[in-house]
């Protein structure tokens, strides 16, 4: 039996209006549905108290639509709760894991620049040249360092 079954016939297990064959087809099913299990103790709370209370404050439990309607009310009321789901970290991790490995292999694959980029070449002892610094000087500084080059060297 599925559970919709299981509540319609609660109300009868409560009033004891079950055979032997289905009252052990419901309880056996109680034991490892907890949803069913709470239907069957709110409607045995409900009916132990409609039973001790006096005939005048309870006059619906004799009504025949009353009951009809009951396990119908009963079973909407089930149908429409939702069952609170756990959060599915067993899913969110990996794929969260997965995203980051992703975007950081895209990154070393498409964006990283390359070591030339990063470092400069620097030019060898010698590749380098001290008269190309000449270039940065000014007209005045320029014939000033020539100067002293051709005394030095002589012309």
């Amino acid at each position: 039996m599925n559970c919709f079954e299981i509540q319609e016939k609660i109300i009868d297990l409560v009033l004891g209006e079950l055979t032997t064959e289905d009252e052990y087809l419901i309880r056996e099913h109680i034991e490892h549905c907890p949803m069913c299990r709470e239907e069957l103790s709110f409607l045995s709370e409900c009916m132990s108290t409609c039973t001790f209370e006096e005939t005048e404050t309870c006059e619906c439990q004799f009504e025949e639509t009353y009951w009809d309607d009951f396990a119908v009310t009963i079973h909407d009321r089930i149908s429409h709760e939702k069952i609170e789901k756990k959060f599915p970290y067993h899913i969110v991790i990996p794929v969260a894991a997965s995203a980051l490995f992703a975007a950081i292999l895209g990154y070393f694959v498409f964006f990283r620049p390359s070591p030339k980029q990063v470092v400069e070449e620097e030019p060898s002892y010698e590749q380098y040249d001290p008269y190309d610094e000449i270039h940065d000087l000014s007209p005045e500084e320029r014939e000033e360092f020539i100067r002293i080059i051709n005394q030095r060297y002589g012309e």
